[in-house]
């Protein structure tokens, strides 16, 4: 029995071309000490949120900009708990690729104690 060549190399074709459908996540993990500061940027219907934290390490001070297309507001509430603790940390999770519409979503914004002890 004998195949048609196009079909085959379309089948070959197609299967090499990278997945459409993957997930890609960005985490932080911050200590309460070295947040200094933390600002949301003004909101926009068509931005996602942005939210800037300014951080202190021994290396100098620096920002990071997270932005979702759900709203931050929660998240700014709960990191200012901990900002100057020194037994608290952040773990924000970003999902780089949401299906929304600027394709940036934080999925987990939370606060943890007790795990640096002094």
């Amino acid at each position: 029995m004998q195949f048609p060549i196009v079909p085959i190399l379309l089948c070959l074709a197609l299967g090499s071309a990278p997945a459409s459908a993957y997930q890609q996540f960005l985490t932080y993990r911050i200590a309460g000490q070295d947040i200094q500061s933390i600002t949301l940027a003004p909101h926009a219907d068509e931005n996602p949120a942005a939210m800037t934290l300014n951080l202190q390490s021994s290396g100098g001070s620096s920002d990071i900009l997270i932005e979702s297309d759900g709203g931050l507001d929660a998240c700014k509430t709960e990191l200012e708990y901990i900002i100057g603790s020194k037994d608290a940390y952040a773990e924000i999770v970003v999902d780089m690729n949401a299906r929304t519409m600027n394709g940036v979503m934080v999925l987990q914004c939370a606060t943890f104690y007790g795990l640096f002890g002094e």
